[in-house]
């Protein structure tokens, strides 16, 4: 066996292998490092994605308070719509074929919320006024009509000098279907 002889003096050089061998690890380490953050952002964007679709379905899941003034457009809808379906046009109608020449309109009032229409007339007699009362009532749309008051107007106070009939009549309309 030979023997090295040994110099503690000069430093030993690394053998070309070694460097080579060190360079590829560095370059793998390197590799490494560069996949790994890949990987890392790959997995938080899925993260992401994930919880933004978990929100989303919370958000759809929850339930949509309205806004005051979708509430307001709806109840001024509603308002409209329960007047739309007043039978405006038929209760007018009986009115206006119920008043015949003798009978004359003093005044119409409608109150809507009690369903009522209340009119005030002049007749030469109480008959006449008893038989528009009774035509009134006989009329489509219509479901009651009765005689809320009546007074007789002296000659001297008419006009024209001839003793007249006032009064007041209150008829209910029907509900539209």
């Amino acid at each position: 066996m030979s023997l090295r002889p040994v110099n503690f003096m000069e430093p030993v050089r690394a053998p070309r292998r070694g460097w080579v061998l060190l360079a590829l690890g560095l370059v793998a380490l390197a590799g490494v490092n560069v996949y790994d953050q890949q990987v890392s952002a790959q997995r938080r964007a899925a993260e992401q994605a994930r919880q933004a679709w978990v929100e989303s379905r919370r958000v759809a899941q929850r339930p949509v308070m309205p806004s005051v003034q979708a509430l307001a457009a709806e109840r001024r809808q509603q308002a409209v719509d329960r007047e739309l379906n007043r039978p405006w046009l038929a209760v007018l109608g009986a009115v206006e074929a119920s008043v015949a020449d003798p009978v004359y309109l003093l005044s119409l009032s409608v109150e809507p919320e009690a369903g009522t229409v209340k009119l005030q007339a002049e007749a030469p007699s109480f008959e006449q006024a008893l038989a528009f009362v009774q035509a009134l009532a006989a009329r489509p749309g219509v479901s009651s009509a009765h005689l809320s008051s009546h007074e007789q107007v002296a000659a001297e106070a008419a006009p024209g000098g001839v003793p007249l009939v006032r009064f007041t009549v209150l008829a209910q309309w029907k509900a539209a279907r």
